[in-house]
């Protein structure tokens, strides 16, 4: 049987989770309270530069521009 109570506790704390996650920009895609999070190193990786910069900009508006771009 399933500790609802302790499961009631843990899930409490997903807000708190989801908004660290936007706000050091690991989010990727998320719809109906999931989300796919990766590390910046990684969206760059699979995105390539363009897109890691557009994603981070419009989905976390974090400029991660070089200064020097």
């Amino acid at each position: 049987m399933v500790n609802q109570e302790k499961m009631k506790g843990l899930d409490s704390h997903w807000k708190e989770v989801m908004d660290l996650a936007i706000k050091y920009g690991f989010i990727c895609q998320a719809y109906g309270g999931t989300a796919v999070l990766a590390t910046h190193q990684n969206q760059l990786k699979e995105w390539g530069e363009e897109k890691y910069l557009h994603m981070q900009k419009e989905m976390h508006r974090n400029d991660m521009a070089s200064i020097d771009s």
